[in-house]
C-alpha cells in the first residue's frame, strides 16, 4: 500500500470493515452460511479511506466465482462537503453478460463513474472514499471469494517521479501481436492480448481470444475496461490491479521481477501527431487514442538516453511486437495507469474461465466436422461467432507442422466459421493423410472447446 494505493488482501485489512451476510475465513470474503447453506446475497463495506486529495480513482478485485455466482464493486467518494452515491461497476463473473454501468454524469455531480475510472469534479477533488463488495449466488452451495479489493487514486498536482536509470533490466514475457488474431476482434484486443502476455510469463498458456471472450463488457461494447480485465487475472489466482503509478514505480515492479501492463496514447510520426493531437512516440507502426501494452524492462543507452522496453500488441507480428521506445516519449504517452501483476497464489480457490475436451469427426458434407463431448454429438448454434453484428465466439485451429512453439498462442491460427447444420468449417482439402488439426471453440460465457481431429 502506498499513499495513494489501496490494497486489502488479508485478514487484519478487511477486519476494520462492515459485514453483512458475509465473513472473512481461510484467506478470503464469502458470504455467510446457515444450515450449510449460502445466503444469496450479501456485501462488505470498507471503512472510510482517507488520501491525498485526488481527482480521479481507479478500483479492482480479483475474486473466483464459479458459475451461478457474481461480485459487484462500488465506490462512493467524499467531495464538496458531502458523500456521493454508490457507483457501482456492475455484476461480474466470466460466466455472465458482464455489463458496467451505462455512463451518467449529469453537471451537478461531484464525481461519476465512466465504465472503470471515478473523476472528480469537484473542485479541490476529494478526499475520502470508501468501496462496497456485493456478493451473489443461484446456488446455495457454491459462494464467490473475493480475495482482494484494491483502489488507486490521482493525486491532484500529482508529481510524477522517473526514478534512477536502469542500465538493463528485463523480465522474459512472451509477446503476441493483436493483429493476427480474430480478424473479427483483433484491432480492439488490446487489453486482454496484454494480460494474456502477462499470465503466461507465470506459466499459463493461454490465448487472447480466450481470455477477450471472458473480458468483454457489454455496455461498453468493448474489452478496454480495466477493472474487468485485471479481475480476469484475479480469477486464474494471480494477485491483479490498477494503479495510477509513475515510472519510478514501473521500475520498481521490474527490478522485483514484475512485468506491467501501461495504457498509452502515440502517433507514429510527428505530422500524425500533429494531426490527430497524440504525443508522438516513434517505433510504433499506427496511431491510437486509447491501447494498452506491456512494460517487460528498461535500459540504458551509451549515450545516456533511457529506453523503456515493451511488448505492444499493436504490431503486424509476435516477433515486432517487442521493441524499444524512447522513455522520455513513452513518458508522454503514457497517462499513468497501470495493471500490475503478481505470482499466483497457490491458496486461492480460483473459477476462470472453463476448457472442456472434445473431438471433431468427419461428415459426409466436405470440409464440415462434427463437434462430439463426451461421445455425444454437439451442434453448434449458426451463429456463435456473430450475433447482431457483434462477435460472441471465436472458432480457430491449428495444424501441427512439427515446430516447438513456447505457447500455444505463438503458433499459426486459421480462423473460421461454424456451418449452416452446426458443424465447424476446416480447409482441409489440400492436407494429406495422418495430419493433426487441433481446433478451438471459444464462446462468450467462459468455456473454450479444445477438440481433435487427425485426417
Amino acid at each position: 500500500m502506498t499513499n495513494h494505493t489501496f490494497v486489502l488482501k488479508d485478514e487484519k485489512a478487511f477486519a476494520s470493515g462492515a459485514f453483512e451476510n458475509t465473513a472473512y475465513a481461510d484467506g478470503a470474503l464469502r458470504l455467510e452460511q446457515y444450515a450449510g447453506r449460502y445466503v444469496q446475497a450479501g456485501c462488505y463495506t470498507t471503512p472510510e479511506l482517507s488520501a491525498p486529495a485526488f481527482n480521479a480513482l481507479v478500483a479492482s478485485w480479483n475474486a473466483a466465482t464459479p458459475a451461478g455466482t457474481a461480485v459487484e464493486l462500488a465506490v462512493r467518494v467524499f467531495a464538496a462537503g458531502a458523500w456521493t452515491p454508490w457507483m457501482p461497476y456492475g455484476k461480474w463473473s466470466p460466466f455472465l453478460r458482464r455489463a458496467s454501468l451505462p455512463v451518467q454524469h449529469p453537471e451537478d455531480a461531484a464525481a461519476y463513474l465512466d465504465t472503470d475510472m471515478v473523476n472528480v469534479r469537484a473542485p479541490g477533488g476529494a478526499s475520502l472514499f470508501q468501496l462496497r463488495a456485493s456478493l451473489y449466488t443461484d446456488d446455495v452451495r457454491r459462494s464467490p471469494s473475493v480475495y482482494l479489493l484494491a483502489a488507486s487514486v490521482r493525486p491532484t498536482g500529482w508529481q510524477r517521479e522517473t526514478g534512477e536509470a536502469l542500465q538493463h533490466r528485463c523480465v522474459p514475457v512472451p509477446a503476441y501481436s493483436q493483429l493476427i488474431r480474430d480478424p473479427r476482434i483483433g484491432s480492439v484486443i488490446c487489453s486482454p492480448t496484454t494480460v494474456t502476455m502477462l499470465m503466461n510469463r507465470w506459466g499459463e498458456d493461454l490465448l487472447p481470444e480466450e481470455v477477450a471472450h471472458a473480458n468483454y463488457d457489454y455496455t461498453y461494447a468493448g474489452n478496454g475496461n480495466w477493472s474487468f480485465t485485471t479481475a480476469i487475472a484475479g480469477c486464474y489466482g494471480y494477485e491483479c490491479y490498477v494503479a495510477f503509478a509513475d515510472i519510478a514505480g514501473l521500475k520498481k515492479e521490474i527490478k522485483n521481477g514484475f512485468a506491467c501492463g501501461v495504457s498509452v496514447h502515440y502517433a507514429d510520426t510527428p505530422e500524425h501527431a500533429e494531426e490527430r493531437g497524440l504525443p508522438l512516440l516513434e517505433g510504433t507502426t499506427g496511431c491510437t487514442d486509447g491501447h494498452l501494452m506491456v512494460v517487460r524492462g528498461f535500459e540504458t543507452g551509451e549515450d545516456g538516453t533511457e529506453y523503456v522496453l515493451v511488448n505492444d500488441p499493436y504490431a503486424p507480428g509476435d516477433a515486432a511486437a517487442q521493441r524499444r521506445y524512447r522513455l522520455d516519449q513513452f513518458a508522454h504517452a503514457w497517462g499513468g495507469v497501470a495493471y500490475f501483476i503478481h505470482g499466483k497464489d497457490g491458496a486461492r480457490a480460483v473459477a476462470p474461465p472453463e476448457r472442456v475436451t472434445g473431438e471433431l469427426r468427419r461428415t459426409e458434407i466436405a470440409g464440415e466436422y462434427a463437434l462430439f463431448l463426451r461421445g455425444e454429438r454437439k451442434s453448434l448454434a449458426t451463429d456463435f461467432c456473430e450475433k447482431d453484428g457483434l462477435c460472441t465466439g471465436t472458432v480457430c485451429y491449428t495444424v501441427q507442422d512439427g515446430h516447438a512453439y513456447a505457447t500455444t498462442a505463438h503458433k499459426r491460427f486459421y480462423y473460421t466459421n461454424v456451418s449452416q447444420a452446426g458443424n465447424v468449417l476446416l480447409d482441409t482439402a489440400a492436407m494429406p493423410a495422418g495430419t493433426r488439426i487441433t481446433a478451438y471453440i471459444i464462446g462468450e460465457l467462459g468455456c473454450m472447446t479444445v477438440a481433435g481431429l487427425t485426417l
